[in-house]
């Protein structure tokens, strides 16, 4: 019989305890997350951490699949206990995070990839096994393997598993929730894997998961269609009153607001505003069309915008993630999640409204900032070692419009060279070589679908640090391309802790 805690007074409570009193969260549903509590509370003032359950879940789940993978019915039966003993441990690392307090993204994000990485070997494990035990054997009316059918059950589920992930960022946890009767969820049908291994009905249980884990991955998908395309309900600003929301009290209808300080970025759109007035705004728009969306101006930001970017440039030089890809690029590279932490000042030129409207009429179309997730959408190159470089490329586009690509100049002491190649998707039209080394301040704007260019190696005792900035036309992006968008970032620029460091943020264990 649970017992109800009684209510105690503030001044019942010694000091001693209320330094140490942690508050217990409410008890689990699930009756395997509750068995997880009981065994884990002992743990709660060891150096045990839950991460350290999650590294045990992940050995065991991996002996698993190799247990399925070997094939035969003893093993079978070996591995489903084993998938029995992965499972419900999968469940006191997140029981000891949360009476613990010892919570933590990396941890979170660690037990998801743990949780996605033994799902998926798991039925490809099994897979393994049904084709040792009948080599070439088609168990569907198909031209696919049992091994094959395995992994497509696999890849199905970790599709499944990615999807949950992006649903619950932008609606919670009850976005993702799972079917619960009786105290038992839906994954918790793997509790009864020792039957079916112990009736030697894997097969069985292999062909239900290759056509059931894609028709579920299907109704996902179209859950997340759903979802993304549900509107988000507006957030009210400083200042702002929500439409249907009263103020709190007589006395706020009748307090004047109090006025707002002006924001840096003002100071930089009138900077800005200045240096376009030296500028024959009409000749550079003939020019950037002409040149296929392609404009270099070598004298653009004042010198006082100027050095404040040399000094962000300085100010994350320890957070430069380095690269090397070889036959095409070495540098370092800081994202804009990095920079708006450390380097604000760089987010407020971004978003200058002068700045925006000068881009826009060498567009000749409507631009937009590239989404809050973007890790692209502003940051630094840093080429300081002998030979850093950039190969042969365009700046391809995964959103559904237009990106256009800025790049300022902002500390050039280097021999670097942006050579570059004009026209060269344009069919009939001969192409335009040229090649610039943009110093500080310069500006070079153009379409990235369209410009072919590279970034000559770097000499040696040479220096150079260039700042680019993505605008769109159209910020929508589909998940695949955002997946392939947000790889070829994390290979090939900010390193995967800076790409995939929003959906650490967003998620707790």
């Amino acid at each position: 019989m649970e017992t109800i805690p009684k209510t105690i007074s503030a001044r019942a409570v010694a000091p001693s305890a209320e330094k140490t009193t942690r508050p217990v969260p409410p008890r689990p549903r699930q009756y395997d997350a509750r068995l997880a509590r009981r065994l884990v509370t002992p743990l709660v003032d060891t150096r045990v951490s839950p991460n350290h359950l999650t590294t045990l879940r992940l050995i065991v789940g991996l002996a698993c699949t190799w247990a399925f993978a070997q094939g035969g019915y003893a093993m079978a039966n070996l591995g489903a206990v084993l998938l029995v003993l992965s499972n419900f441990i999968d469940h006191t690392d997140g029981e000891l995070a949360r009476i613990s307090g010892k919570t933590s993204r990396i941890g979170h994000f660690y037990d998801l990839a743990s949780d996605a990485l033994v799902t998926v070997l798991l039925f490809g494990g099994i897979g393994m096994g049904v084709e040792a035990l009948a080599p070439g054997q088609r168990l569907l009316p198909v031209p696919l393997s049992a091994s094959a059918l395995g992994w497509i059950a696999g890849i199905a589920v970790a599709l499944i598993f990615f999807l949950r992930m992006r649903i619950e960022e932008r609606v919670g946890k009850a976005g993702t929730k799972q079917a619960s009767v009786g105290g038992f969820e839906t994954e918790d049908v793997l509790y009864l894997m020792p039957l079916v291994t112990l009736f030697d009905g894997t097969r069985g249980f292999l062909i239900a998961a290759a056509i059931g884990a894609p028709l579920f991955a299907l109704l996902v998908i179209a859950d997340y269609v759903r979802v993304m395309r549900r509107a988000l309900p507006p957030k009210a600003e400083s200042g702002q009153v929500v439409a249907g929301a009263e103020p709190a009290s007589p006395l706020a209808r009748a307090t004047p607001a109090a006025p707002a300080a002006a924001p840096a970025a003002f100071a930089i759109d009138a900077e800005i505003e200045q240096a376009l007035e030296a500028i024959d705004l009409d000749a550079a728009t003939r020019e950037f069309k002409s040149q296929d969306a392609f404009l270099y101006l070598e004298k653009f930001l004042p010198p006082s915008v100027t050095e404040q970017l040399v000094a962000a440039a300085r100010a994350v030089t320890p957070n430069v993630n380095r690269n090397y890809l070889p036959g095409h690029k070495q540098g370092g590279s800081v994202s804009r999640h990095t920079l708006d932490e450390r380097a604000p000042y760089v987010a407020e030129l971004y978003r200058s409204p002068a700045l925006m409207r000068f881009l826009e009429r060498l567009a000749g179309e409507k631009l937009l900032p590239s989404p809050q997730d973007d890790p692209h959408a502003y940051a630094l190159y840093y080429y300081t070692r002998p030979g850093d470089h950039i190969g042969w490329h365009y700046d391809t586009s995964y959103y559904k419009g237009r990106r256009y690509t800025l790049l300022l100049g902002v500390v050039d002491r280097s021999s670097c060279k942006l050579e570059y190649r004009l026209h060269t998707r344009n069919p009939g039209v001969a192409p335009v070589d040229g090649a610039v080394a943009y110093p500080p301040g310069a500006l070079v704007f153009f379409d990235g679908d369209k410009l072919h260019h590279r970034i000559t190696p770097l000499g040696d005792n040479e220096e150079r640090i260039s700042l680019t900035f993505e605008y769109v036309t159209d910020p929508r992006m589909g998940t695949w391309q955002r997946f392939i968008s947000n790889m070829k970032d994390a290979i090939a620029y900010f390193g995967f802790r800076q790409v995939f460091r929003q959906v650490l943020g967003r998620t707790k264990r």
